[in-house]
């Protein structure tokens, strides 16, 4: 079938309303025992601390949970001790809290305390994809009709529509160590979405 086939992109962008933080309380001892006992004690801390600032139970999802030995390979194989790592990711839904939670996380778990990163999302972003397709039909149509004006055609009826959706990038990912200072300075900027369409026309 004769026609006109064009591709079309729209992005829109909005402020984040959520934020997913990912820390934990990393412990290195000799023994098991002690270094499970000084995390989960750490852990349990830091958990305090968080819904201190507002988090509910929901709001709150262990992510990571291991114990190993570590060894020192420069002698030979000496077992330095034992490394218990319990990490958790936070949901927030005020980004501008993002800071004082961590901030928080930080005082609670103090020199076991691990931050890995944060990044912002949107809780409903259809309304973004709406006006982003919005973006792209007109950007194909405008496409589609000087096309057929260049050729001495008509544009005729849509033959056929396909999509793809580009969610929202991570607006912010920062890796810090327990030496994080405090107040961390946190920016969730903006994040958007792309839509771009393939569309061919019938022409007259």
């Amino acid at each position: 079938m004769k026609g006109i086939s064009v591709s079309g992109t729209g992005t829109a962008a909005g402020a984040p309303d959520l934020a997913f933080i990912s820390l934990g309380v990393e412990v290195m001892a000799r023994s098991v025992a002690e270094a499970r006992d000084a995390a989960a004690s750490n852990a349990t801390a830091v958990l305090s601390a968080l819904r201190s600032q507002g988090l509910e139970a929901a709001d709150l999802t262990t992510t990571a949970l291991s114990i190993h030995p570590e060894y020192d390979h420069r002698e030979g194989r000496r077992l330095r001790g034992y490394r218990v790592t319990n990490g958790v990711e936070v949901k927030v839904r005020s980004v501008e809290t993002v800071g004082d939670v961590i901030d928080a996380a930080v005082a609670a778990g103090g020199d076991t305390t691990v931050v890995h990163g944060v990044h912002f999302a949107h809780e409903d972003s259809e309304h973004l994809g709406a006006s982003a397709r919005d973006a792209a039909w007109e950007d194909a149509m405008g496409k589609a009709a000087q096309l057929a004006s260049l050729s001495g055609v008509t544009l005729g009826q849509v033959v056929s529509i396909t999509e793809q959706t580009h969610g929202p990038p991570i607006g912010l990912v920062r890796s810090m160590s327990r030496e994080a200072a405090p107040a961390a300075p946190v920016e969730p900027g903006l994040l958007g979405v792309t839509v771009t369409i393939e569309v061919q026309f019938a022409i007259d």
